[in-house]
């Protein structure tokens, strides 16, 4: 029996576990709840430390919190460590760079990028910097000025992919080691109204996929000489009779670069594609994700099981894939309101 530890985000009250540490169970496809952590409202997103024994929330909130967490999955323990101010509304989206130095975040509400130093304790430490998003989309409702919606390392690079759901835009920031600065590398328009919300990296092409959460779409971007970032396919994530609303949530390639997922909520579906050896899309196949608002998911290491957050009817599911497919429903458990998954990474 292999055991892997795993931690979720929620959108509870300060007064509830709304981080919860996991065991999974990979040969027989199991969750079982063996912590939890309370004091932190709405803490929707998470990113786990490269030692594995620190975490980090956002506070989805207004004025919202960062927190950090020492980690001791094997002992079943998760604790508040430090927390620090976001610098605005809505933190979406938190990652821990490579050397594990810097906490980067981008404030949904605020529109804004940030950057805090990491203390060698693992507390958050002052903020080096912070850059405002300006501008607007053609949906009015949701692109009524700049989202930045998620903020991911470029592999091999101090380079962060920034996500501008308002302004459908991806923004390429180097991070200067030393100071914890950034520059604006490049942009990349994306098309108008798709309202770029997350993406993924090919493992082994230079190429990127781009979610478009308002549209429904995923977008393969090849990356050229000097950063020059062209559009090669979009397509879209839902069924062709599929006439109801929908937005689009969270894209994961697998770790051999021959699949991709994607989640609908609305459709409430894990859609997977075969990755061709262009990069291009093809074989979409739709399966359900075992519950309502699938807001996130990851892959469990192996490729045989896929973790879905369903937001709406407060459940986990786990998906046994086969050959890349999902094939069948393995779990389902109630927790309220998940709407992140992140695997803490068994040491090697």
């Amino acid at each position: 029996m292999a055991i892997l530890h795993m931690l979720t985000g929620s959108y509870s009250g300060r007064e509830e576990k709304g981080i919860k540490l996991w065991e999974f169970d990979t040969d027989s496809g199991t969750l079982k709840e063996v912590a939890g952590v309370s004091g932190i409202e709405r803490p929707s997103f998470l990113t786990i430390h490269p030692s594995q024994e620190l975490a980090v929330s956002g506070s989805e909130d207004f004025d919202g919190e960062l927190v950090s967490y020492k980690l001791d999955s094997d002992n079943g323990m998760i604790q508040e460590h430090s927390r620090s101010s976001g610098n605005g509304d809505h933190p979406a989206y938190v990652t821990i760079d490579r050397s594990g130095k810097w906490l980067l975040s981008v404030n949904y509400s605020g529109g804004n990028v940030n950057v805090f130093e990491l203390k060698e304790d693992g507390s958050i430490g002052g903020m080096t910097d912070s850059v405002q998003h300006e501008g607007t989309g053609p949906n009015h409702e949701r692109q009524d000025a700049a989202h930045p919606h998620s903020i991911i390392q470029v592999p091999g690079e101090n380079l962060f992919a920034v996500s501008d759901l308002g302004t459908d835009t991806i923004y390429f920031y180097q991070l200067d080691m030393q100071n914890g600065k950034l520059a604006l590398d490049h942009a990349v328009d994306t098309e108008p109204g798709s309202g770029p919300r997350h993406l993924a990296f090919h493992p082994k092409l230079p190429l990127i996929y781009s979610l478009g959460e308002l549209d429904s779409t995923m977008t393969v971007l090849t990356v050229g000489q000097e950063s020059e970032i062209k559009p090669i396919q979009r397509v879209s994530l839902l069924p062709t009779a599929f006439e109801g609303e929908n937005t689009a949530a969270e894209v994961v390639v697998s770790e051999d670069g021959k699949f991709l997922y994607a989640s609908n909520r609305g459709n409430d579906s894990i859609v997977s594609f075969e990755i061709d050896e262009s990069g291009k899309l093809r074989s979409p196949e739709f399966t359900s994700s075992g519950g309502a608002g699938p807001r996130h998911f990851s892959l469990v290491p192996g490729g045989e099981w896929l973790i879905a957050a369903n937001e709406k009817s407060d459940t986990l599911t786990v998906l046994k894939l086969e050959d890349g497919r999902a094939i069948e429903l393995a779990q389902e458990i109630k927790t309220k309101a998940p709407v992140c998954v992140k695997i803490i990474e068994p040491e090697i």
